[in-house]
C-alpha cells in the first residue's frame, strides 16, 4: 500500500519504508526533545509527510515510542543469545557484560529507555505499552538469569539483578561524565565489579 497523495513534491512511498521513515523520525524528535516535548506534529514534520500519514499508521506518540523501545530491546535480546550461546564458559558473565555493552555503543537507546522513569514511577505509556516493554525486558533478565544460573553460581536472580542494576548505574554516570570525574573507566570498572560478584 502506498500513499495517494505525495507529499513535499517526493514520490509516494512504499508503506514500509514510509513507517521506517516515520519511526526514524519520531526516535530523532523523542531524543531532542523526551516523550512529554515531542508531539505528532513534529514527528511528521521530521519524517517530512502530514500528521494524517503518521496517524494512519500509529495511534500516537506513545505507541511511537514503545515501538522504538521494543525493537531496541528486541536487539538487545537478540545479541544477548548469540553471545550466551557461543560463551566458552562463564555464561552468566558474558550475559551481563553483553548487556553493559550493548547500551555503552548505544547511549541513546539507553537514555530512551529511561526517560520513562523520571519522578516517583514510570509514566508516559499505556498499562499494555507499558506491560510489552515490561515483559521484553523480563525476557532479558530471565535470559541473564539462566546463564548465571547454568554456570553454577547461587542467586542468580539476585546476581542478575544486582549486575543489571551496576551497569546501569555505571552507564548512566559514564554518559554524565561522571566517571571522568572520578578518573574511571567504565569497562574497567564492569570488569571489576564482575571479578567481584560472580566468584
Amino acid at each position: 500500500m502506498t500513499e495517494q497523495t505525495p507529499v513535499s513534491g517526493t514520490q509516494a512511498l512504499p508503506e514500509d519504508r514510509r513507517r521506517r521513515e516515520i519511526l526514524a523520525a519520531a526516535r530523532r524528535v523523542f531524543e531532542e526533545r523526551g516523550l512529554d516535548g515531542a508531539s505528532m506534529r513534529l514527528i511528521a514534520r521530521q519524517a517530512g509527510c502530514t500528521t494524517g500519514a503518521v496517524y494512519s499508521r500509529f495511534t500516537g506518540k506513545e505507541e511511537l515510542y514503545a515501538e522504538i523501545l521494543t525493537a531496541s530491546l528486541s536487539r538487545l535480546q537478540q545479541e544477548l543469545d548469540r553471545a550466551v550461546r557461543t560463551a566458552d564458559g562463564g555464561r552468566g558473565r558474558v550475559g551481563l557484560h553483553c548487556f553493559f555493552r550493548y547500551y555503552l555503543e548505544r547511549p541513546t537507546e539507553l537514555a530512551l529507555g529511561l526517560y520513562l522513569y523520571q519522578g516517583p514511577g514510570p509514566g508516559g505509556l499505556t498499562p499494555t505499552l507499558d506491560r510489552q516493554l515490561n515483559a521484553a525486558l523480563l525476557e532479558i533478565y530471565r535470559t541473564i538469569t539462566q546463564a548465571l544460573a547454568d554456570d553454577g553460581l547461587d542467586r542468580p536472580r539476585s546476581r542478575a539483578t544486582a549486575g543489571m542494576a551496576h551497569a546501569v548505574g555505571l552507564l548512566v554516570l559514564h554518559q554524565t561524565r561522571r566517571l571522568k570525574l572520578l578518573n574511571a573507566d567504565a569497562d574497567r570498572q564492569m570488569d571489576a565489579y564482575l571479578d567481584m560478584a560472580l566468584r
